[in-house]
C-alpha cells in the first residue's frame, strides 16, 4: 500500500517502474523496508500469512529505521546513517510495531508509514479495505496460493489484485515454474498438495498472461535477470 516515491523511478528485482507510483502492496515483507527507506516511499503495507515472517520484517524495519537520520527542514532522510552499534548501545529509536507505533517525536510527514499484518491475502478477511494501490508485489507466493486454493483460488487472487489496483497501476509477480510446484509436494509437508497438484489445470508458463488479461492486466515488462522471471502487468 505504498505512497509517493521521490525518485523518478524505482527498481524492485531489477525491474524499473514508471514515475509517480503512489501506493504499493508488497507481499514479500523483507522488501518493505527497502521500499520505505531506500526508495523513500511514503507508505508501505507488508502482508504475509506467516506471523513469524511479519515479526522478522518488523524488527528489520525497526533496526534500519533507527539507523536512518530523520528528515529535517530542507534535508531528506539518510539511510544507514547511524552504525548498528548505536542501536545496540542506545536501543531502537523507532520501536518494532508490536511494541509501539512506528513514529517518533522527530519524525515528519515525509517519514514513511509502514504497516504489517498477517493474513491470507488470497481470501476475504476482516482486514480487507477499499483502498486502491498503485503497485502490488506478489513474489515467491503465487505457487503457494495456487497449491492451497486450487485454480479457483488463483483466479480469485488475480481478481482481487486487479480490483485493488488503480487504473494505470502495476502488478509485479515472480513466476514459479511447474517444476517448482512439483518440488513443493512432499509427504511430510502439506501432504494435500499432492492431490491438489493433480487437479490443477492452470500453468504458470501458459495460463497466467491470459488470466491476468481477462482481469484487465496487460503484460508490459519482464526480466530474466533473476533466477525466476519477473513479469510486470499494467491495469488498463
Amino acid at each position: 500500500m505504498l505512497a509517493l516515491f521521490q525518485f523518478n523511478y524505482v527498481s524492485v528485482g531489477r525491474i524499473p517502474l514508471p514515475p509517480f507510483c503512489n501506493r504499493l502492496l508488497p507481499h514479500l515483507v523483507d522488501i518493505d523496508q527497502l521500499a520505505a527507506l531506500d526508495f523513500q516511499a511514503a507508505s508501505v503495507t507488508g502482508v504475509d500469512i506467516d506471523p513469524k515472517l511479519i515479526a522478522q520484517a518488523d524488527k528489520l524495519l525497526a533496526l534500519r529505521a533507527s539507523r536512518a537520520r530523520p528528515p529535517t527542514t530542507g534535508s531528506a532522510p539518510v539511510v544507514d546513517y547511524f552504525p548498528i552499534s548505536a542501536v545496540l548501545t542506545h536501543g531502537y529509536r523507532i520501536e518494532p510495531q508490536n511494541k509501539a507505533a512506528h513514529s517518533v517525536s522527530t519524525a515528519s510527514a515525509a517519514w514513511p508509514r509502514v504497516t504489517f499484518f498477517s493474513a491470507d491475502w488470497a481470501v476475504p478477511s476482516g482486514q480487507d479495505t477499499d483502498e486502491s494501490y498503485d503497485v502490488i508485489l506478489a513474489l515467491s507466493v503465487i505457487k503457494w496460493i495456487h497449491l492451497e486454493h486450487r485454480d479457483a483460488g488463483l483466479v480469485a487472487f488475480f481478481e482481487k489484485c486487479s480490483s485493488s489496483l488503480r487504473t494505470g497501476g502495476y502488478l509485479i509477480i515472480e513466476l514459479q515454474g511447474w517444476d517448482s510446484y512439483q518440488k513443493a509436494v512432499r509427504p511430510n509437508h502439506s501432504p494435500h498438495f499432492q492431490e491438489t497438484l493433480m487437479e490443477l489445470q492452470l500453468r504458470p508458463e501458459t495460463s497466467f498472461d491470459h488470466l491476468l488479461a481477462n482481469q484487465g492486466l496487460q503484460l508490459c515488462a519482464s526480466s530474466d535477470a533473476l533466477p525466476r522471471r519477473i513479469n510486470v502487468y499494467r491495469k488498463v
